[in-house]
């Protein structure tokens, strides 16, 4: 028993430093063993913790801990308040950017729209432009392809009236001397065949001659000089041409003179 208090003593308190017993007390003590092991105990007993002591100073020691620890918990729970305020601020502010940089975009689509429009609406007047000037052209090409064959013909047509002239002085030369001189027969026929040459190349050109002479009456070609009785030939028809007259293709160039017949009397 004395052993394990003195063991106990020893774990619970190793600073403890015993020394050894005078002679002078060894009876002593053998005498009264069980006096001072109990003197012992009772003297080693406060150094030891016994278990109901620790509950006890666990319990005193506990609410210091939880008074402590109070506030502690308090800051704790505080302390997220206090940060959590700036954090909040942040957010608004980031949501009020938001929604500024929400608004610029949706103005910047509405102008994009817009102009978007206006650009439509420019890019089919443009085509608009674009396929009635292609549709001219397309007209102009065609009337000018058509026309060209006739801008010829009616270039050929001047140049045709100057000699027009001529061969009315060539066949009234040959005309008159057929009647003033039989005898050179010969040479008449010659010029008459230089004449009959000249219209055929005329003719090449597409100038045709008009001599209407026994045809009824063509106001379109024919330029009435005056009308004169006749048995032979029927009313309203041409009895006798004064100038033969000249066309290229539809275009008049000259209208025939001539004399129209009003007929038997």
């Amino acid at each position: 028993m004395t052993q394990k208090h003195e063991k106990d003593s020893k774990s619970s308190d190793p600073k403890k430093v015993r020394f050894p017993t005078p002679p002078w007390k060894k009876k002593a003590s053998e005498e009264t063993e069980a006096p001072v092991e109990d003197k012992v105990v009772a003297e080693e007993a406060p150094a030891q913790e016994t278990p109901a002591e620790k509950p006890a100073e666990a319990e005193s020691v506990e609410p210091e801990v939880v008074a402590e620890a109070a506030p502690a918990e308090a800051r704790d729970a505080e302390a997220p308040k206090s940060e959590a305020a700036p954090e909040a601020k942040k957010e608004d502010s980031h949501f009020s950017n938001l929604a500024d940089a929400f608004l610029k975009v949706q103005a910047a689509l509405k102008k994009t729209q817009d102009e978007l429009e206006t650009t439509k609406a420019e890019l089919a007047k443009a085509t608009d432009g674009y396929t009635r000037a292609v549709a001219d052209f397309d007209n102009y090409r065609r009337r000018t392809n058509e026309e060209r064959p006739k801008n010829m013909l009616y270039a050929k047509g001047d140049i045709a009236k100057d000699v027009f002239p001529v061969l009315d002085n060539f066949k009234l030369g040959l005309d008159a001397a057929e009647k003033q001189h039989p005898e050179a027969k010969a040479i008449l026929e010659g010029f008459a065949m230089i004449a009959t040459q000249l219209r055929n190349a005329l003719a090449q050109h597409g100038i045709v001659e008009i001599n209407p002479l026994g045809e009824p009456f063509n106001p379109q070609e024919h330029e009435s000089l005056s009308m004169m009785p006749s048995a032979e030939v029927p009313a309203d028809h041409v009895l006798f041409v004064q100038r033969t007259g000249y066309k290229i293709g539809e275009r008049l160039l000259r209208p025939a003179s001539v004399v129209i017949s009003a007929g038997a009397q």
